[in-house]
């Protein structure tokens, strides 16, 4: 049996839809029990749903008994404790999540000896950013003899769900300096301008604090990374940066007008959106990689996790210790299967 905490949100019902339809036993874990039984029920009748509170040590107990791995869709993992990798630490139970919390990474990674003590496996960040970005950016540096500098691009099409933490992930990047390796950034300033795959085209987009600036210096050996963001509703975009020139803290007072605004907008345009990894060599010579597509992104989001979690359960993906979804599963073939999924895979675009 798998649990998957918050398996009733966005991402954790994409997790546990996918779990349930290979024929693995889940378990829904939310704060609120009723709709934790009442979505595992809609999953079949093997399935279960039970109250429990990633945060709480106890309750986290309690959820992971009799089963062999935990994934973590609960979030926003800027403000989690940690009360749930160290309970899965101590049951001997397997942790996956979908962070793309900077900080929340290297709490985890600063764990590895830990979990690999324990003979377990941790894979953190088994979404967009850094798990998608990452195994694309692999893949791209096999085309370049060196790379200097690397840029990611997220971004998100309108007609997805957008829930309070998702909307509060945004709002505490406005504005808030942080470290890069080539020097201090600012979230949702630095606009630049990407070309993306159909339907999108041109977009702007701006920085966005994420795992890729502490893991890409050590994966791609680059000097400079970049990550970006961007949104198919050009208001929303226009409006984020707007409010980042004004700082965190004024965000924050705004977050209460934002998020019924960001709701609003989900009733046009597209539900896809498109992960990009570009990558330059010192003699201007450029790999890029774009994968998604016009439908179903949050999804594409939440199957890294799903993928990892099906071979921790079933013995096929064996690396233990603190890993990325593309460590676990190889670069190559966690692409290979959200290409079978239905997902565009297109170079130098």
């Amino acid at each position: 049996m798998i649990t998957v905490f918050g398996g009733y949100g966005v991402f954790g019902a994409h997790v546990a839809q996918n779990l349930a339809a290979t024929g693995l036993r889940v378990r829904i874990a939310g704060r609120e029990a009723d709709r934790a039984k009442r979505f595992a029920a809609g999953l079949g009748a093997k399935h279960e749903g039970v109250a429990a509170d990633a945060n709480d040590p106890a309750s986290c107990a309690g959820a992971l008994n009799g089963v062999r791995v935990a994934v973590n869709c609960a979030g926003p993992f800027s403000t989690m404790s940690t009360a749930l990798p160290e309970a899965c630490l101590a049951a001997g139970i397997h942790y996956v999540d979908i962070a793309d919390d900077r900080g929340w990474t290297a709490r985890l990674r600063a764990r590895d000896d830990e979990f690999r003590a324990r003979g377990l496996a941790a894979a953190i960040g088994c979404s967009s950013l850094p798990g998608i970005s990452g195994a694309l950016a692999v893949l791209a540096a096999r085309r370049l003899q060196a790379v200097e500098r690397a840029r990611v691009t997220l971004f998100i099409g309108n007609r997805n769900p957008k829930g309070e933490a998702a909307v509060r992930a945004a709002v505490t990047q406005l504005g808030r300096p942080f470290k890069a390796p080539q020097g201090t950034l600012r979230g949702l300033r630095g606009r630049e301008v990407v070309d993306l795959p159909p339907p999108f085209g041109r977009r702007a987009v701006y920085e966005w604090e994420s795992p890729e600036l502490d893991l890409f210096p050590d994966l791609l050996g680059a000097r400079a990374v970049r990550v970006k963001v961007g949104f198919e509703a050009r208001i929303a975009t226009r409006s984020f940066a707007a409010m980042a020139r004004l700082g965190p803290r004024l965000g924050r007072l705004l977050l209460s007008g934002i998020a019924p605004f960001a709701r609003h907008l989900s009733g046009f345009g597209h539900s896809g959106g498109f992960v990009k990894m570009e990558l330059f060599a010192p003699d201007g010579t450029v790999a890029a990689a774009s994968l998604g597509g016009a439908s179903e992104g949050q999804r594409m989001a939440a199957l890294p996790a799903a993928f990892v979690a099906q071979g921790l359960a079933e013995g096929s993906v064996t690396a233990r210790g603190v890993m990325t979804a593309y460590e676990a599963l190889g670069a190559g073939p966690l692409v290979e299967r959200l290409v079978a999924e239905g997902y565009e895979l297109l170079w130098n675009s």
